[in-house]
């Protein structure tokens, strides 16, 4: 009986599929627990709604992996469905049927549970996919051109801050050579705020900039 081997073996595969799927979204940049369920959630089709989904939405590179996933994962699916409605149609034929069963399952298991395998194979495939421009993760000092004359820093507003109560366009951080990234109040973040955006008490402003530029907005604030 050929279906138990084509079984496991492509119940193999998906697993390995995920696998390198979530090695390749930590190169991107989120952590390990989160690309693995991102990735088991895309091929499953599972839809989760949570803000890690978002950036998987957000960033090209993750996209594609995204689509890759999500096409895959139906045509597996299919795969799977049909064997197993033969093996019910068929049956097992004898014991040697169900030794040929339980030693795929083993091995299967035995490769994809042991964590030891599994940490190898990460560490050489993470080692191979870090060659890929595209895939590889850039700090944020390399991707700001960070240096001594230009920084990026988190200013939160306080009681006696000047800019409290007014519009990101009336405090005119720009004309001081200050851009603000993002807002976060009250747990939500705005991102690439507009001048339209009203500054609050407790607002907490992620700015870049000339160093001096912001550290005398830090003084001004705070």
């Amino acid at each position: 009986m050929t279906e138990i081997p084509l079984l496991f073996l492509i119940v193999a595969l998906i697993t390995l599929v995920v696998e390198v799927a979530a090695v390749m979204l930590k190169l991107t940049g989120l952590d390990r627990d989160t690309a693995r369920f991102q990735a088991i959630s895309l091929i499953t089709a599972a839809g989760y709604t949570t803000s890690e989904s978002e950036l998987v939405v957000r960033h090209p590179v993750r996209r594609r992996i995204a689509m890759f996933l999500m096409i895959l994962g139906p045509i597996v699916l299919a795969f799977i469905i049909s064997i197993t409605v033969r093996l019910l149609g068929t049956g097992f034929s004898g014991p040697k049927d169900f030794f040929v069963a339980a030693s795929t399952l083993l091995i299967v298991c035995f490769f994809f549970r042991n964590r030891f395998i599994v940490s190898f194979f990460d560490r050489h495939l993470e080692r191979q996919l870090s060659r890929q421009p595209s895939l590889r993760r850039r700090p944020v000092e390399e991707i700001l051109r960070l240096d001594d004359n230009h920084t990026i820093a988190e200013v939160t507003l306080s009681t006696e801050a000047p800019l409290v109560g007014k519009l990101l366009s009336e405090a005119r951080l720009r004309d001081r050579g200050v851009l603000v990234l993002s807002i976060r109040r009250d747990g939500t973040v705005i991102h690439t705020p507009r001048g339209s955006d009203d500054l609050r008490l407790n607002d907490t402003l992620l700015v870049y900039g000339q160093s001096r530029q912001v550290l005398k907005l830090i003084e001004l604030v705070t």
